[in-house]
């Protein structure tokens, strides 16, 4: 195992697509932060039914919404691109074991995802607060300055962490499945965004829009920023919606490692 994570760490840090574009995840996830809470002010009304405060915490962790097409697009590459030309009969070839050769592209992606989102989220959390500073908010958490050693604000930067390396999971899933770069990405992204912006859009009855919501890999697992009741992107808890992600990843993954047994075994 470890000469198959040593290979794929290699494969990863010597292409400088591959470490720009984990470099992307963290500046897009504060820069982001940043940006957004520069257009915030501080609600005009007193807390109560009749006001609806924002959300800034899942406000300066808004960047995620642009930040997981490079994570997925990490995951993505580093399966599909040994497909075309054929160099993945010789990553087999040097290491026989499928499991070992999916575990360690796996590990790879993900380790690299959720450090670079670590530094992303913090840095989020961190500038934000800034930037609100300046807005003139106060308070705490998600209805006003964010604040990093609040626990439920730790909860929504760890949440997006997760996240984002469950998204590449999920991507990896679909790099082993259809073995092509652009189809894998754009299946992905649609994946995400697709259910989101068609709630966005289309009137549909309130317990269709839940349904779709608590179904959806995007809006379901994000819902771990949410500190404002009802002003998540689905009505599910924070970690339930996070295990529907999951459940994504998990047969995305299952079926390019079964798919991986019968086609290149």
């Amino acid at each position: 195992m470890r000469r198959a994570l040593h290979a794929e760490w290699t494969k990863l840090v010597t292409v400088p697509a591959q470490l720009w574009t984990l470099v992307a995840v963290a500046a897009v996830l504060a820069g982001g932060g940043a940006l957004v809470a520069a257009t915030q002010r501080p609600p005009v009304c007193p807390p109560g039914p009749g006001c609806a405060p924002p959300d800034t915490t899942a406000l300066v962790l808004s960047g995620v919404y642009a930040a997981q097409l490079a994570a997925l697009a990490v995951a993505v590459t580093l399966v599909a691109a040994e497909y075309h030309p054929r160099l993945i009969v010789l990553t087999l070839a040097a290491q026989p074991g499928r499991g070992v050769v999916l575990a360690a592209k796996a590990v790879v992606a993900t380790g690299a995802v959720l450090g670079t989102a670590l530094v992303g989220v913090a840095g989020a959390l961190t500038a934000g607060r800034a930037v609100l500073l300046t807005r003139g908010f106060t308070g705490r958490g998600g209805r006003g300055l964010v604040t990093p050693s609040d626990p439920a604000v730790l909860r929504a930067g760890a949440g997006t962490v997760l996240y984002l390396v469950l998204v590449a999971v999920l991507a990896l899933g679909a790099g082993w499945i259809l073995r092509q770069q652009a189809a894998a990405a754009g299946s992905v992204a649609a994946l995400l965004y697709g259910p989101f912006l068609v709630t966005r859009i289309v009137p549909m009855p309130d317990r269709v829009l839940h349904a779709v919501q608590d179904a959806s890999p995007m809006p379901a697992g994000l819902a771990v920023q949410s500190l404002v009741p009802g002003a998540g992107t689905a009505p599910l808890g924070p970690w339930a919606g996070l295990a529907v992600l999951a459940g994504w990843a998990v047969a995305a993954l299952a079926a390019g490692w079964l798919l991986l047994l019968r086609r290149d075994g």
